[in-house]
């Protein structure tokens, strides 16, 4: 049994662990302390230190309260209204800056001091904020094109440039649709424009029939310069169509209408003034064109002197004449003319000829009927009532008594002598 006062092996073993556990409690605990200054140190030095940070893609605006003074005071617009973005990098503390969002950043341009017309550099600025300031931005100004905007209807002209055509093609005047464009854009520019142009080429390849194209067009001011202005517009209307007429050109000759075929070249000389014409039209029409005949229907029995009639040149829908009036003269001289009356028995002469009505009898009530006869002296010589055929036609007549039917007669064998004057016989038919 130990002792009592002497200190025993064990017991100094265990004074030694409680005298180690007390100086590693004893170093923990400051060694924390030390870190929380460590810590205290680095927050309070990120926080108050003075950094930069970059926002990107920040729109630029303009300020409307600029923006409704100047078009109040002198009409200006913006012509175009584009986006404009810009790069901003912000300086301050770090705990400030982290506050800051992209929509916080107020980047716009402002029109004040904006008092013409034109392409007009706009410093962008950005608004003031608390506690950080812009120490740098991607752009500092952009354009804008401040005029009146406003629209102008000018004319539109066309040209052919390069064409190819045969000899007797002719290009009639350009029809152009629509025929004028509205344009909108600067006043500015717009005053200056006088048409609209558009240039037509056809290329190597010869033309002989009309054409249809269809273009774009350029704008051309007062000196006949071409305008390119980005901020001009014609909105819709970005192509003219043109229609280019061609015609052809043709010598024809005139011809008259006989009624009844007596003229020929034993009896008349007949002669057309002019005798050609030339006539122009689109190539379809024209190529099947030998000849024109002229409006009015020569009577050959109205005429037993050398006479001249004017008739008017009837001409095809969509042919002209390009040379001389719309009219000629035909000039008809007989050769060795003589008349010589002939009578002619209704009654024995088998050349008198009836074509019956239909079922009725008739009577012609003339015995006889006295014609004369035109033509050449030596072959009117010839001529008597057996050399002459007489024809009445009551195939369409009704029963009762009808005057003035009318007789044709014209001479047999003899081409050269023919009759002239009107005639007529009285028949009952029952």
């Amino acid at each position: 049994m130990p002792q009592k006062g002497k200190k025993t092996k064990k017991n100094e073993g265990d004074i030694l662990k409680v005298n180690s556990k007390s100086k590693w409690d004893f170093l923990l605990r400051i060694l924390a302390v030390i870190i929380a200054i460590l810590i205290w140190f680095w927050v309070v030095g990120f926080e108050t230190q003075v950094t930069k940070k970059k926002f990107v893609s920040i729109q630029v605006q303009v300020d409307k309260q600029s923006l409704i003074e100047m078009e109040s005071k002198y009409g200006y617009t913006i012509i175009v209204d584009k986006e404009v973005y810009i790069d901003v990098t912000l300086e301050g503390k770090s705990s400030d800056l982290n506050k800051v969002k992209p929509s916080d950043i107020y980047a716009y341009l402002d029109l004040k001091n904006v008092s013409q017309a034109g392409e007009i550099s706009l410093p962008i600025e950005i608004k003031e904020m608390d506690f950080v300031k812009v120490c740098d931005q991607s752009q500092s100004s952009t354009i804008l094109y401040i005029d009146v905007k406003t629209s102008k209807t000018i004319p539109v002209e066309a040209i052919i440039v390069q064409m190819v055509t045969e000899s007797n093609i002719d290009i009639g005047e350009l029809k152009i649709s629509p025929d004028s464009v509205v344009v909108y854009g600067p006043k500015g520019v717009l005053d200056a424009l006088d048409h609209a142009l558009v240039n037509i080429s056809l290329g190597s390849e010869s033309i002989n029939r009309p054409t249809k194209v269809t273009e774009k067009f350029i704008l051309i001011n007062e000196n006949e310069e071409e305008i390119k202005n980005q901020y001009v517009t014609t909105r819709e209307i970005t192509a003219i169509t043109v229609e280019i007429p061609v015609t052809i050109k043709k010598e024809v000759p005139l011809l008259a209408n006989y009624r009844y075929g007596y003229y020929n070249d034993k009896n008349t000389n007949i002669q057309i003034i002019p005798e050609k014409i030339e006539i122009r039209g689109v190539p379809e029409d024209i190529n099947s064109i030998e000849s024109i005949y002229l409006k009015d229907t020569i009577d050959e029995k109205k005429y037993e002197s050398d006479t001249a009639i004017t008739s008017s040149i009837v001409l095809p829908e969509g042919v002209e004449i390009l040379n001389g009036e719309a009219t000629a003269q035909i000039e008809i001289k007989f050769i060795d003319p003589a008349t010589k009356f002939v009578r002619i028995s209704t009654r024995t002469n088998s050349n008198f000829n009836v074509i019956p009505p239909q079922n009725a009898e008739y009577h012609i009530k003339e015995d006889s009927i006295r014609v004369k006869m035109l033509g050449p002296s030596e072959n009117l010589r010839k001529i008597n009532s057996f050399a002459i055929s007489v024809s009445v036609d009551l195939s369409a007549y009704e029963k009762g008594t009808h005057s003035d039917v009318p007789v044709d007669v014209f001479a047999i064998s003899e081409d050269a002598v023919f009759c002239v004057g009107e005639y007529t016989v009285n028949a009952e038919i029952y």
